[in-house]
């Protein structure tokens, strides 16, 4: 990861109502990916815990000081920055998520939160590399 990202999660760890708005688009990205998958309506709220696992698997630099909630922030916020940018539409991030999610069954809450976070992840690599581009708007 270059420089770019690095400078872009510090800023991002210092603007909580960025991850405020980024909980509600990851949610409901989640929310619609689920339904389309499963053919049913879901609501649901993305754990933390999913959120700071997808960071790891991406292999984004995070303190390692931090909690599982603030690691989850830091993503919200990151899906946020790049959605505001105009980089990344709902749809994109929908598409993307279902995509992944239907690679897998839902066994248990366990296997559920491990396809989510691999989920997550792939959408979480697509913003770090619109932002290590250079995009004018990320």
């Amino acid at each position: 990861m270059d420089e770019a990202i690095k400078k872009t999660i510090s800023a991002l760890m210092r603007d909580k109502g960025l991850s405020r708005l980024g909980d509600a688009f990851v949610n409901f990205a989640y929310s619609s990916a689920k339904t389309r998958v499963r053919g049913i309506p879901f609501g649901e709220k993305v754990p933390d815990r999913v959120l700071s696992m997808a960071l790891e698997i991406a292999k984004v630099p995070v303190p390692s000081r931090l909690s599982h909630g603030e690691r989850g922030d830091i993503a919200e916020a990151l899906l946020a920055h790049v959605w505001m940018g105009k980089r990344l539409s709902l749809d994109e991030a929908v598409d993307i998520l279902a995509t992944s999610m239907s690679k897998g069954e839902y066994e248990s809450r366990a296997l559920e939160r491990e396809l989510s976070a691999k989920a997550f992840s792939d959408l979480i690599k697509l913003a770090v590399e619109i932002i290590e581009r250079g995009d004018p708007n990320a």
